[in-house]
């Protein structure tokens, strides 16, 4: 069995969070900016850094899709992860964080 691989995601504040998370996901889901090669359904932990948190958010997700280098329109590199079925999903708590953004329309890494 493979060993699961760690990735760091710092976000600033709300408006990085927003600009990374999926909500169109069934589990929700998160976007990480990496440069690093991982493939497409490989089990990731991702430690979530919020700005106004004292403790990480230790998040379990597949990776669903990559955007690599160079792709069209200068996208940021990375790859978006689909949250693991879980009953302490970090989707409850990001919704929590992004109440009144989630339907702003705004620009995201993702769609």
């Amino acid at each position: 069995m493979s060993e699961t691989k760690t990735l760091t995601l710092k976000l600033k504040d709300k408006q990085a969070l927003y600009a990374a998370y999926m909500p169109f996901l069934k589990r929700g889901g998160l976007f990480i900016p990496t440069s690093r090669n991982f493939t497409p359904g490989e089990t990731l932990q991702v430690s979530l850094e919020l700005a106004d948190e004292p403790d990480p958010i230790q998040v379990v997700g597949t990776m669903v899709w990559r955007t690599p280098v160079g792709a069209q329109g200068r996208k940021t590199p990375g790859i978006g992860i689909h949250f693991a079925e879980d009953e302490d999903s970090p989707r409850y708590f990001i919704e929590d964080q992004l109440a009144g953004l989630l339907n702003t329309h705004k620009p995201t890494h993702t769609l």
